[in-house]
C-alpha cells in the first residue's frame, strides 16, 4: 500500500511541470517538434528476457519520431528522445495493433541508464527506457545504441532530416535487467518519413511490445502526464 501511494503522490508531482508547459504548448507539452522517421527494424531472436517480442526472430516496418525533449532554444543542450512504434497483437489502444517503445539519452552505466542526459548534438552513446516492462522473468529495460556514422549527427530537426536523408541512421537494440548488462536482440535503420500529426500520439502505457506488462509502479508514475498530455487543454480544470 505504501508503495502505490508513493508512486501515485510522485506521479502527480511529474506532472505539474506538464501542466505549466500545456498553457504555451498546448498540443505537445513536450517534444513539441519532431521529425518523422520510416525505417525497418530486425530482430535476431534467442534473448531471455521473457518478453516475447525481444525473443522472437523477425523483421518488421517500424515508425518513428525524433526530438528534442523540452524545446529550449536552438544550440541548447536538450534531452533527446526516440519513439518507435511497431506492429503488435491488436488491442484496444489507441494506436490498435502497434506498441509504442519510448527510449531517451541517458548514460551507460548500471546506474546512470536510468539518469537523462543533455546534448546538443546526438551522441553515440545510449538512449534508454528508464521504466522497465514487466517480462516472463522479471523487469526489462530496452536500450538503443547507434551505430558509428561519418558524420557526427545534428539535433537541431532541420538539419538532423538532412543528415538521416543523406546517411540512415542505424540502431542496435539492446535488453537488460535493471541492473544487468546489456544484450543486444536487434537492429533499426531510419530514414526521413511522413510527419506525425499534433493529435498522433506514443503511449507507453496503452501500446505495449508483444509478451510485455507495464508494471502498476511504472503506471502510476506516468499516467498523470500522459493524461494530462492527451486532454485538450480546454478541458483541465481551472486553478
Amino acid at each position: 500500500m505504501r508503495t502505490e501511494l508513493v508512486s501515485a503522490l510522485l506521479g502527480r508531482v511529474a506532472a505539474a511541470p506538464f501542466a505549466v508547459l500545456k498553457q504555451f504548448r498546448p498540443r505537445r507539452p513536450i517534444h513539441s517538434e519532431g521529425v518523422g522517421l520510416d525505417g525497418v527494424l530486425t530482430r535476431t531472436g534467442g534473448g531471455g528476457s521473457g518478453v516475447r517480442w525481444i525473443d522472437d526472430a523477425g523483421q518488421e516496418p517500424v515508425r518513428a519520431r525524433f526530438s528534442r525533449s523540452f524545446g529550449f532554444p536552438q544550440g541548447w543542450p536538450d534531452i533527446l528522445g526516440l519513439a518507435l512504434r511497431v506492429p503488435a497483437p491488436a488491442g484496444g489502444g489507441p494506436a490498435a495493433g502497434a506498441a509504442d517503445v519510448l527510449l531517451a539519452t541517458a548514460g551507460s552505466g548500471r546506474l546512470s541508464r536510468f539518469v537523462p542526459t543533455f546534448h546538443r548534438h546526438v551522441p553515440d552513446g545510449a538512449l534508454a527506457s528508464f521504466m522497465p516492462y514487466r517480462g516472463a522473468h522479471g523487469p526489462v529495460l530496452v536500450g538503443a545504441h547507434p551505430e558509428p556514422r561519418a558524420a557526427p549527427l545534428p539535433a537541431r530537426p532541420d538539419r538532423f532530416r538532412e543528415s538521416v536523408a543523406a546517411e540512415p541512421w542505424v540502431l542496435g537494440l539492446y535488453w537488460a535487467t535493471p541492473l544487468g548488462p546489456w544484450r543486444r536482440f536487434g537492429t533499426v535503420e531510419l530514414r526521413p518519413g511522413d510527419p506525425f500529426g499534433t493529435d498522433e500520439r506514443f503511449d507507453p502505457l496503452l501500446n505495449v511490445p508483444a509478451g510485455a506488462e507495464n508494471y502498476g509502479w511504472t503506471r502510476r508514475l506516468r499516467e498523470p502526464s500522459y493524461t494530462l498530455a492527451r486532454t485538450p487543454r480546454e478541458r483541465l480544470p481551472r486553478a
